[in-house]
């Protein structure tokens, strides 16, 4: 009988854990599937349980008895159900893949091949965290298709006439690459990757599915976590001209060091075959790549004089007005964008559409018709002014979104979760943010996560600041009654779903 209840259990915590596998490989896929990032997920906010579940484990070995197996394993089997059903808040859902398909079933396998132990409850809900790691091992099939998958978007792109413009930066390549592809639009054809596709993956995923034969320019996004990244996407999918937006300590979690991200970044002035870059030299680390490069460069700035470059910037009725300065013109300028870091996007783009044989007045008329980019600095106009910037994601480019707030009337309130992946500055990072922030009316700091730094910081800026505490975006949401018709709110950021 009492082995008969013993199996049933076994049966009862197979079943749960194959539910509960999802919840793991949600969190595996949010980290990009870098089993680094995943623990450390894990180690930071619920090692607790898994010391639980080992105690349980040694506690079985040691006392044999036949009901103490029992009842610890109905413990397991309860409180892990408890336990894995408070992964389901989740902002955004899984997605089935094939990939995450084919890590579910060998994980599903993995767990049935040690069903008939004794211990299964206890052993298997340990076996939960390390399946998905196990799992992507085991799946040699994916990294063959994978490496096969880049290799012939590797050997379209080099058989293609298309010329290549290749876009890096810690921020700003999103925007940059819309901007130039209306711009070049103008006189080529031009296709450009979708959303922020700026991985090997990624990348040959756009390639693969398009004739890229019948274009003039593909302008591409090249992102990076670590070192190498870039180098390693230049020796894929090459690149003819770049451009460099901003370099910033963003990813330190990976990067570790500011230089080892300049270093990253200014791989790309390394492999350029035409050799012509242009660069945002306002950003020192940036300027410093430029002046290390010798040939065909392209400068540009908001506040220098430079080979292109703005002055007389001002944000009037919800719409930026600037002078664009070029060796031998100045042109008037306006856009629909908002703040300055727009008109550092609108030159970088300007300076190698001009290079590329697009006449000024053309771009001009293409700045005017320039559209809002979904959540990055967003204008929305309902009874209050909001500004979607929930894409931010660096210190830079926060700077900016509250100087633009600023210059709206009436009052103001911001909501941010903090700034992410700072490694060990990112106390002080989100420290700066709650300065930064604390002029604002009303500043709701949402989640956990950087919750002490943000709130340290606005209260040494500003003791008077008004702070509100929400758990989440929905608990946010209830205190923007608080603004009347006419006031403004930043939505600043948004933390991945592992970090709410």
């Amino acid at each position: 009988m009492s082995m008969t209840i013993l199996y049933i259990l076994n049966l009862l915590t197979l079943f749960s854990n194959s539910i509960f596998i999802e919840n793991y490989l949600h969190i595996y896929q949010l980290r990009d599937y870098n089993f680094v990032r995943y623990f450390k997920f894990f180690l930071k906010k619920r090692i607790f349980y898994y010391i639980f579940c080992c105690f349980l484990l040694i506690f079985q070995l040691i006392f044999k008895n036949l009901i103490i197996l029992l009842s610890v394993n109905l413990i397991i089997l309860i409180v892990g159900s408890l336990y894995h059903l408070s992964f389901n808040n989740s902002k955004t859902p899984i997605k089935y893949t094939n990939k995450v398909i084919r890590l579910y079933i060998i994980s599903i396998v993995l767990l049935a091949l040690i069903f008939p132990i004794k211990c299964f409850p206890s052993i298997s809900n340990l076996l939960l965290l390390f399946s998905p790691i196990i799992s992507n091992f085991i799946n040699i099939y994916d990294r063959i298709k994978n490496h096969n998958f880049i290799k012939s978007a590797s050997e379209k792109i080099k058989l293609s006439p298309a010329k290549i413009i290749a876009i890096t930066g810690s921020n700003g390549k999103t925007s940059v690459k819309n901007i130039l592809d209306k711009f070049l639009k103008v006189k080529y054809k031009v296709l450009s990757t979708p959303k922020s596709y700026n991985t090997p993956l990624g990348i040959a995923k756009f390639i693969n599915e398009n004739d890229i034969n019948k274009y003039d320019f593909l302008i591409l996004e090249y992102g990076a976590r670590r070192k190498g990244d870039i180098k390693n996407l230049c020796s894929i999918y090459g690149a003819d001209y770049g451009i460099i937006t901003l370099i910033a300590p963003q990813h330190l979690e990976t990067f570790h060091t500011i230089e080892n991200v300049f270093q990253s970044k200014n791989e790309l002035s390394k492999f350029l075959k035409t050799d012509l870059c242009v660069y945002n030299i306002d950003n020192l680390y940036v300027y410093r790549s430029y002046i290390e490069k010798q040939t065909l460069k392209i400068s540009s700035s908001i506040y220098v004089k430079s080979d292109i470059y703005a002055s007389n910037i001002s944000i009037k009725n919800f719409k930026t007005y600037f002078k664009i300065h070029t060796e031998d013109e100045t042109y008037e300028a306006e856009t629909n964008l908002l703040g300055k870091h727009n008109v550092t996007n609108i030159l970088l783009a300007f300076a190698l559409a001009i290079k590329l044989d697009i006449s000024a007045n053309d771009l001009l008329d293409c700045i005017k018709q320039l559209e809002f980019i979904p959540h990055r600095l967003e204008l929305i106009k309902t009874h209050i002014n909001i500004l979607d910037d929930s894409y931010n994601c660096s210190l830079a480019s926060a700077k900016e979104s509250i100087d633009v707030l600023n210059h709206f009337e009436n009052r103001k309130m911001i909501v941010t979760p903090g700034i992410i992946e700072g490694g060990k500055n990112e106390y002080e990072i989100n420290f700066e943010l709650g300065a930064m922030c604390s002029k604002s009316d009303y500043l709701v700091i949402v989640g956990n996560h950087n919750r002490t730094a943000i709130k340290n910081g606005a209260i040494a800026k500003n003791p008077n600041c008004e702070i509100i505490l929400a758990s989440s975006l929905d608990d946010a949401r209830k205190h923007f009654k608080l603004l009347n018709n006419g006031d403004n709110l930043l939505l600043l950021n948004d933390l991945p779903d592992d970090y709410s």
